[in-house]
């Protein structure tokens, strides 16, 4: 947990009209007017009653601002002539703390207390040097003065009373006290903003402690109240950040970043946090420049050196990390949360056998401390050592039972319990057998097929077994992924763990494709274990869905027609912030497709030897840069330079294509200023104005018809007028002109295709969605319209041939799969008809009508063997549904398949029950005549 550097205020009120003016500068300075109560407590200082205090106040609001030299400088000259004054020497012992320079700080503390032995702060600031030195015995009895102080006092200071729970927090993780956690929130720092409700600093040690155990639902509103009352809080914006960071929201998490170090450039945690971002992004030199400037405030801090060091060990230095881990060790020879934050920040680069040996390194160095033990469950959970995770996690849980993250995860594991598990040659697959059992059979064959492919694909086999698990409910999958409940995903690698939602899960909107999404997640499972866990994000991701089969969604092309338009795509250097840090869902989308296309453009261009090179290369530690130099033998300039012109091939591929870039309507009459004779910008203008003007809108479009009759987007214009009038015959005749044009226009195409359509003139209407089809290929629009028109007509083998350009286009879209294996039985197409209905099972298992569709084209192509369990499974699932006469009908295919594999009784035992429930049901009628001749 990141720990942020105390803003406490011991003021020493000597009057009650010095009282009062003191208040109002701490009040200014509670508030965030840092100036003004600078100004205030500069005044105050002048005389010579309040000097002491007003000193103090000063040095507070250069620290609010990060000016920690001059913080120090006012309490050292103020000590010049004050020098027995133990307020001053607390402060002094706390800003030498706040620099790493803890020989003074002891000794300004101890002075302190030796002049008033109940000085708080000075003894917090002595307790945290012993602590972080590892002198554990001494920090433990200066945590525990806190609590008998506490007990035996009555304190009536906000700024004590805060310094009392952080003590009594260190007490409690130190000796697995977790109720007191809820007393300290609850009672101590809710007393404190009950002296003064201005005093924000309860609120924000609130809001970190419940940030530590992971409860962001409570940590955030006590961190708006903090920054309720002081707008200026730096501390509260970086708690926020981390919040966001929590939940993977790193868009949000650096907008915090940079309001905190708007206020306060040298935060600490906030430069740490910035850092993490970079790390997240892959940005290791930004990183590194952050954590340096962190460095520079306080030498000796162990979040800073910690993750300084992991970076070294990210660059393979091990010298480099060496010399850290052996400086840290000479001011602090316990340091486990040095190697606790080497773990954390490698296990978030994916590094976990390394970020493992860092944690236990840490446990055992700092037992009593729960950070690093909860670290190593979840990290066992991350790698499927659900065993050891739960005897780990078990023991977090016993010393502090408040850590979400904790309590999910052991919630995870006895929800997991109750699973069952299939063992293959390559999987162990877990299940809940009253909601999957069919789906885990169907999975399990698909995985090991799944698994032959992408071994040879890659030349690689994982060490196995590898765990899958299919979660009954999204909340669960969430819990195990992230080990809490708000992952937006349905699937999920972990590192040695392929976890998803079941689609029939509670909280998946519809079915999905869960073999895409299997399929997906375990090219991330090769690619990750044969690089060492070392493969860049965007290029796993490429990998992946060209592995799922599919074309590039219509939803990509869009975007990927417009960016290139603007000339706003992604590259290799921004590409890795795009799927963690999305400016946009678009962006994110844009990720995705672009990282396919940099494979394609590799194994197209350099040859499909490339993706094992770049593999292998990242497995050797090279970075994007150096693989590509090694793998394609060009410069990143010039491989980056082709990539670009490739990409513009591809949009301009796609036929008929709008190339017209969204105008605003001032943009519009500037370009017709420099082109005033231009048709195209005129008709366009015109459409701008159908909605604001519609008498300029007319009198555009007549000027360009004047030059062209049958020019496309004028037409539109003038028939969308006259269909506003009622002239619905002469705005017909207007979108005919401009159906006659050379020039495709997709506006006119839909409104001309949908009159047709709506005036039941269904061959027409077909001719233009046919003809808007043959220039917009990728463009869904006109395939459903097809659809609507050919069901219209009964033309089947129109709608078949439709359908199998719908299917590819939406690998979730189910229903088009089932109508389309209908059609191809009603055809006498049985064996297309057994792979459509299969893809349909990749996406829902339990739908009746699949399974009979299934089982129906396995009768067809006389594979009577594998008709029998779709076709029993189909009765079954239409008689739980209490669909009587589709039950029999499967029941009756299924006697078909026994008949065809000579088991004359079974068919017959069927036959008899169908017709005890519908003694008039035809076919099984004709079917026991058949069998009564069959030998």
């Amino acid at each position: 947990m990141k720990r942020i550097g105390l803003l406490l205020v011991v003021v020493l009120l000597s009057s009650r009209v010095g009282a009062a003016t003191l208040d109002e500068a701490r009040t200014r300075w509670l508030k965030g007017n840092y100036e003004e109560a600078r100004e205030l407590y500069e005044q105050l200082a002048k005389n010579a009653k309040y000097r002491a205090s007003a000193t103090v106040g000063i040095s507070r609001t250069w620290q609010s601002q990060g000016d920690y030299d001059k913080a120090l400088k006012v309490v050292d000259d103020a000590l010049e002539l004050l020098t027995k004054d133990a307020s001053l020497l607390a402060r002094r012992a706390e800003l030498l703390y706040l620099r790493g320079r803890w020989d003074e700080a002891e000794k300004a503390a101890n002075q302190a207390i030796k002049l008033a032995n109940a000085q708080l702060l000075a003894r917090w600031v002595r307790a945290q040097i012993y602590r972080d030195r590892g002198e554990f015995t001494k920090a433990d009895d200066e945590f525990r003065w806190f609590v008998r102080y506490y007990n035996d006092h009555d304190i009536d200071s906000p700024e004590d009373l805060l310094l009392v729970g952080l003590a009594g927090c260190e007490n409690a993780r130190w000796n697995k006290l977790s109720d007191q956690f809820e007393f300290i929130l609850n009672e101590v720092y809710r007393d404190a903003l009950k002296l003064d409700k201005n005093f924000w600093p309860a609120e924000l040690h609130a809001g970190l402690l419940l940030l530590e155990k992971y409860n962001r639902a409570e940590a955030i509103p006590a961190f708006d109240k903090a920054l309720s009352i002081n707008p200026r809080a730096a501390e509260a914006y970086v708690g926020k950040g981390i919040a966001s960071l929590q939940k993977y929201d790193l868009k949000n998490a650096e907008l915090f970043a940079e309001q905190a170090l708007k206020i306060n450039p040298n935060l600490v945690e906030a430069l740490h946090l910035r850092a993490d971002l970079h790390l997240a992004a892959g940005a290791v030199n930004q990183a590194l420049a952050n954590l340096r400037k962190a460095h520079d405030v306080n030498p000796r801090d162990e979040q800073t050196l910690g993750r300084i060091a992991a970076v070294f060990l990210l660059q393979r230095k091990q010298g480099e990390f060496d010399k850290i881990a052996k400086k840290v060790e000479s001011f602090d020879p316990k340091p486990g949360e040095f190697y606790r934050i080497v773990g954390e920040t490698l296990e978030e680069r994916r590094r976990f056998l390394e970020a493992e040996k860092f944690f236990k390194r840490s446990v055992e160095l700092r037992p009593f401390l729960p950070w690093a033990r909860n670290r190593l469950g979840l990290l066992y959970m991350r790698l499927g050592k659900e065993d050891v995770a739960q005897k780990v996690l078990a023991e977090a849980f016993e010393a502090d039972e408040f850590n979400v993250r904790v309590s999910n995860s052991l919630k995870v594991l006895r929800h997991l319990a109750k699973y069952k598990t299939i063992k293959t040659k390559h999987f162990h697959l877990r299940f809940d057998p009253e909601n999957d059992a069919h789906l885990a059979k169907f999975m399990s064959r698909y995985l090991e097929e799944t698994y032959d492919t992408l071994a040879a694909e890659f030349k690689y086999q994982p060490a196995g077994p590898i765990l899958v698990e299919v979660f009954n409910n999204h909340e669960m999958f969430s819990g195990r992924t992230i080990a809490l409940p708000d992952l937006h995903t349905i699937g999920a690698c972990t590192g040695r763990v392929v976890a998803m939602v079941s689609p029939r899960g509670r909280g998946v909107a519809r079915p999905f494709n869960w073999a895409r999404v299997l399929r997906h997640e375990l090219v991330h499972i090769f690619n990750l274990e044969q690089t060492r866990f070392q493969v860049p994000h965007w290029f796993t991701e490429g990998l992946a869905v060209i592995s799922e089969g599919f074309p590039r969604p219509q939803l990509w092309n869009d975007i990927l027609r417009r960016r290139v338009s603007t000339g706003d795509l992604l590259d290799l250097e921004n590409i890795n912030l795009a799927f963690i840090r999305p400016r946009s869902p678009e962006e994110w989308n844009l990720a995705y497709c672009q990282s396919q296309l940099y494979v394609e453009y590799m194994k197209e261009h350099f040859g499909r030897q490339t993706v094992g090179g770049m593999l292998q290369a990242y497995a050797d530690g090279l970075d994007t840069d150096s693989a590509i130099r090694q793998v394609c033998q060009v410069e990143i300039k010039e491989f980056e330079k082709g990539y670009q012109s490739y990409v513009k091939k591809i949009v301009l591929s796609m036929e008929g294509g709008s190339d017209e870039r969204p105008r605003t309507i001032q943009e519009l009459r500037a370009e017709i200023q420099k082109k005033p004779d231009d048709p195209d910008l005129a008709a366009l203008l015109a459409e701008h104005y159908l909605r604001r003007d519609k008498a300029e809108a007319r009198k555009l479009a007549e000027s360009v018809l004047k030059q062209n009759p049958n020019h496309p987007r004028a037409c539109y214009v003038k028939a969308v007028l006259l269909r506003a009038g009622g002239e619905d015959q002469e705005a017909l005749k207007m979108l005919q002109a401009g159906f006659r044009s050379e020039k495709f226009d997709a506006k006119l195409y839909r409104l001309l295709g949908q009159i047709y359509y709506d005036s039941r003139r269904f061959a027409e209407a077909a001719d233009i969605f046919e003809k808007a089809r043959q220039h917009q290929p990728h463009q869904s629009y006109w395939l459903n319209q097809l659809v609507k028109v050919y069901a219209q007509t009964n033309r089947k083998e129109k709608l078949i041939e439709v359908y199998e350009a719908i299917v590819p286009m939406d690998a979730d879209d189910l229903d088009s799969r089932k109508e389309l294996a209908r059609l191809l039985l009603e055809t006498g197409q049985p064996q297309k008809a057994v792979r459509y209905a299969w893809q349909a099972l990749e996406i829902d298992v339990l739908d009746p009508a699949v399974q009979l569709a299934y089982g129906q084209g396995l009768l067809g192509v006389k594979r009577f063997a594998d008709a029998v369990e779709p076709l029993e499974l189909a009765a079954t699932l239409y008689d739980r549904s209490s669909k009587t006469a589709q039950a029999n009908d499967a029941r009756v295919a299924l006697a078909r398949a026994y008949m065809g594999l000579k088991q004359k009784d079974k068919a017959i035992q069927i036959v008899v029950r169908v017709l005890a429930r519908d003694p008039d049901h035809l076919e099984a009628k004709k079917l026991q005549k058949e069998l009564e001749k069959m030998p």
